[in-house]
């Protein structure tokens, strides 16, 4: 990768544009890469999976609630 596109592509991740918000995505990504961090130094996965799944089974029995 020469100097000038590397440049030019970190002022576009930047450059306004309508559709995609650069920036709102490489600081979301940031705080998930944080998140994934302290998680696997504090070994934490299996908490965080089982309540997870908790989770997903009461919003489904929600959900089916909804329906009927």
């Amino acid at each position: 990768m020469s100097i000038q596109s590397a440049i030019s592509g970190f002022f576009m991740l930047f450059a306004p544009v309508e559709e995609v918000a650069v920036a709102e995505k490489i600081y979301n990504g940031l705080i998930i890469t944080n998140k994934v961090i302290e998680k696997t130094i504090d070994d934490t996965w299996k908490e965080s999976a089982h309540e997870e799944g908790y989770q997903i089974a009461k919003d489904l029995i929600l959900e089916l609630g909804k329906t009927r």
